[in-house]
């Protein structure tokens, strides 16, 4: 009797053991594909959507202010435009499934003035002539979908302030809209 329980007891504990190892190895693999799904993108009327622990799993760096902006190859390329802050900032473009697929950080633009079209190449150049822009900063990109993420540095009292200022002052919209 004690030793069919002790038998009974041992194959629970190995099935028990291998399911959670399966799912611990399993997880980082799917994690990436939930990170932003808690983002409502519907309610930021042209400006970035706000990120925080609070509407993403992702773990992201507190020093930072995050914001996202889709793009969506139906709608055209995505134009980000603003005044960005002195202290260091960077955006990455990603793929829906979390993958990144281009970055542009302070170091890659003169000056404090910012003006990205985001998009498929073919996109952008119909964009770019339709504006009559020429000289405009470009992220060209090799899916359809997806979002930008902006980082703003905001580590302390004075960095912060400039960050939100700079935050609220970024515009993110389809490309050919008004």
């Amino acid at each position: 009797m004690i030793d069919t329980g002790l038998r009974w007891f041992a194959a629970m504990f190995c099935i028990a053991g291998l399911t959670h190892i399966g799912a611990v190895l399993l997880a980082p693999s799917h994690s990436r594909d939930l990170a932003f799904t808690g983002v409502d993108f519907d309610k930021t009327d042209g400006k970035l959507a706000r990120i925080d622990n609070s509407n993403t799993s992702a773990d992201l760096d507190p020093a930072f202010l995050n914001g996202v902006c889709r793009f969506d190859d139906d709608i055209g390329p995505i134009r980000l435009s603003g005044t960005m802050p002195a202290t260091y900032w960077s955006i990455a473009a990603m793929a829906d499934d979390g993958r990144i697929l281009s970055t542009l950080s302070r170091e890659d633009v003169r000056g404090a003035n910012i003006d990205l079209l985001v998009g498929r190449t073919a996109a952008l150049d119909e964009a770019r002539q339709a504006a009559g822009i020429d000289s405009i900063q470009t992220m060209s990109l090799p899916v359809d979908t997806g979002f930008l993420l902006v980082r703003l540095f905001a580590g302390d009292l004075e960095d912060r302030s400039y960050a939100e200022k700079a935050f609220g002052s970024l515009e993110c919209r389809p490309a050919f809209s008004d």
